[in-house]
């Protein structure tokens, strides 16, 4: 039965061992990067809405047709701030200037809300026509007018109030306005039809604006689609313009330095307003005819990411401290958040993993091999039957003929052996064999029956016992059990010819 433990352990090691297969590995989906926090509706229809980093604020600016209201929003919470502030007219457009000083436009005037007392002023700057856009540089303290009745783009002096410069004339009324604060330069745009050589030709026109002056420096011709140029947006550290071009679904990236298009972008949707986040170099364009802002990588120049806001989309404002963008449409405004991308790794799937053989197994799959069951003990009292060497049996006591005493070879032995009776047993594990054979004492842990040795029992262990808790290799065993039937037969020819007088002894 060792036999047959030892032989399962062994085949469980391997089998172990060769069922080790690596884990298969599935690649996992991209997650969306932004998500819709909220939905911020104030009192009536949302018409602009700008934010605060640094006071954690949004203001966004309503009207019902009667009433017009300005709405202060905790950008963390999205509570309102105290009671919505009344408006003497609708704030179609506003623009964050320096001091915490909120710019409203009022048709034919600019109002100025303190964000510190909360009141309003109105008729701040006096405008000569209609205000349609804004655009603030609180580090040079300019902020730009887009005058749609008077066709024209003005630079102020947000201390003064004084125009900067005289106004920049333009053949159309601007669509978009944006500033780079890091040149301090205005960027507006225009679209209009003309007829050339009897045909209508539409011009889409860029235009750069010193701040310090206030005088045209530069144009870009951006195609001939009707209805194209509309929102435009910088990125300040790379000196790039972003232009939307509605009707034509592209928008077009320009070097402002070099004032030349190169390259243009596919957002399909009718794209108007426009936003840059350059701390995760994103930009945001508001689908008019889609309903959704579209995420867009300008370094690849696709679309990336699809966010679904309210009907009809016009505003964007960007809080790039948080990368958070607010946009205007259907009334309301949505708070758009961008989660920290985390690294798409492999996904292990179900498999087996390595078992770590222990007990039997371990020590079978490297057995220890047994000392042969040959005793070298020269103390021994025991035979040590052998094929080659003759062997002196020890004196039998038998009634009818006394066996002759004498002198045996081991100095420390004065006692006859008892004489080995041979009997065949079985052990437990299946295996025949003598109890008696391989001489030597100890009582075997496995092999069944108590095999005779030295009076001390430090003689030399049987070969079928287990030694430690190790294991016996097949072939030690099989050597072990001849040996010992070997010695029985040479015990049972001995006492035979013993009770026939010849002695006893084997030549």
């Amino acid at each position: 039965m060792r036999t047959a433990l030892l032989t399962t352990a062994a085949v469980l090691a391997l089998a172990g061992t060769a069922a080790v297969v690596p884990a298969a590995t599935t690649a996992a989906a991209p997650a969306p990067l932004h998500e819709n926090l909220r939905t911020l509706t104030p009192l009536g229809a949302a018409l602009d809405a700008e934010v605060d980093p640094a006071a954690d604020r949004l203001y966004v600016s309503s009207s019902d047709g009667t009433a017009h209201r300005l709405t202060v929003y905790d950008t963390t919470t999205g509570a309102p701030v105290g009671e919505p502030v009344e408006l003497p007219a609708p704030a179609t457009v506003m623009a964050l200037g320096a001091a915490g000083t909120l710019y409203l436009g009022l048709s034919t005037r600019i109002a100025v809300y303190d964000t510190a007392t909360r009141t309003v002023t109105d008729d701040r700057l006096p405008v000569e026509g209609s205000v349609s856009l804004l655009a603030a540089d609180p580090g040079q303290g300019r902020l730009y007018v887009g005058n749609q009745a008077a066709r024209s783009v003005t630079v102020h002096d947000t201390g003064n109030g004084a125009v900067v410069g005289t106004p920049v004339v333009l053949p159309f009324h601007p669509a978009g306005l944006a500033v780079d604060t890091t040149s301090h330069t205005g960027y507006a745009t225009y679209v209009g039809g003309t007829v050339e050589n009897g045909s209508v030709v539409y011009r889409n026109i860029l235009n750069a604006v010193d701040g310090t002056t206030g005088r045209l420096t530069g144009t870009v011709s951006l195609g001939t689609t009707a209805l194209g140029s509309m929102g435009v947006t910088v990125d300040p550290a790379g000196r790039t313009g972003y232009v939307a071009n509605l009707a034509a679904g592209t928008v077009s990236v320009v070097d402002l330095a070099a004032l030349e298009v190169t390259g243009t972008l596919t957002v399909d949707g009718n794209p108007k307003a426009l936003a840059y986040d350059p701390g995760t170099t994103t930009l945001y364009a508001a689908r008019t005819g889609a309903s959704s802002v579209a995420v867009v990588d300008p370094k690849a120049g696709t679309v990336t990411e699809t966010i679904t806001t309210g009907e009809r989309p016009a505003a964007l404002a960007l809080d790039p401290a948080e990368h958070t963008l607010y946009t205007v449409a259907g009334g309301a405004v949505t708070q758009t958040v961008r989660k920290t991308p985390t690294p798409t790794e492999p996904t292990p799937t179900q498999g087996p993993t390595d078992p770590t053989p222990t007990g039997p197994t371990s020590t079978a799959r490297t057995p220890t091999p047994t000392p042969t069951p040959t005793p070298t003990d020269p103390t021994s009292t025991g035979p040590t039957p052998t094929a080659t060497t003759p062997t002196t049996e020890p004196p039998t006591q038998e009634p009818t003929a006394p066996a002759p005493t004498r002198t045996d070879a081991s100095p420390t032995s004065t006692a006859p052996a008892p004489e080995p009776t041979p009997t065949d047993s079985t052990s437990p594990d299946g295996t025949t064999g003598s109890t008696t054979g391989g001489g030597g004492g100890g009582t075997g842990s496995d092999a069944g029956g108590t095999g005779p040795g030295t009076p001390d029992g430090t003689g030399p262990t049987g070969g079928l016992a287990a030694t430690g808790g190790g294991s016996t290799l097949p072939v030690a065993l099989t050597a072990a059990s001849l040996a010992a039937l070997g010695g029985a037969a040479l015990i049972l020819t001995r006492r035979r010819a013993a009770q026939e007088g010849t002695g006893g002894t084997t030549p």
